[in-house]
């Protein structure tokens, strides 16, 4: 087994939070969901995503000034569902709705956070995007059934 499917084997062990990442640029739009999502820092409120290259929502999400992390939950599977697909993303967010905002499109979830580029890195297949958290909301105090993706599908921890 190489190192890239040894470690696509390890992943797939780790249940990890699903998220969508929306953007709009005049590169077009970007709309994915990733678990490749984490908080870097809180004196600047720095976030990281990561997207492939070779997507679709890369040079949209690159060339954005801003763009907004969506954390959801298990009742939100449809949402990942069709913004996990290989599909034009402007049509991603036309079949799971969404409302714009000047931080970009907003897809229904329980909490989001609008960010504002910060820096970008490479990595590799990937690049590393920051984004310094700008405001949001948070629709619950508690998301009682988190989505988690897990050996390829999607659950919950509860």
């Amino acid at each position: 087994m190489d190192a890239g499917e040894l470690l696509k084997a390890f992943m797939r062990n780790v249940a990890q939070p699903v998220f969508a990442v929306t953007a709009r640029s005049n590169k077009g739009y970007a709309a994915f969901t990733a678990s490749s999502v984490t908080s870097i820092s809180l004196e600047p409120p720095l976030m990281m995503v990561s997207v492939a290259k070779g997507s679709r929502s890369h040079d949209p999400l690159i060339e954005a000034k801003y763009f907004i992390i969506t954390l959801l939950s298990y009742d939100d599977r449809e949402v990942a569902e069709v913004l996990a697909e290989r599909e034009d993303p402007k049509n991603k967010l036309e079949r799971v709705g969404f409302k714009d905002t000047p931080y970009g499109p907003q897809v229904r979830g329980k909490a989001h956070l609008y960010l504002s580029k910060w820096r970008t890195y490479d990595g590799g297949d990937h690049t590393i995007v920051l984004g310094k958290v700008e405001g949001g909301s948070i629709e619950v105090d508690k998301v009682e059934k988190p989505l988690v993706y897990h050996y390829r599908r999607y659950t919950t921890v509860l």
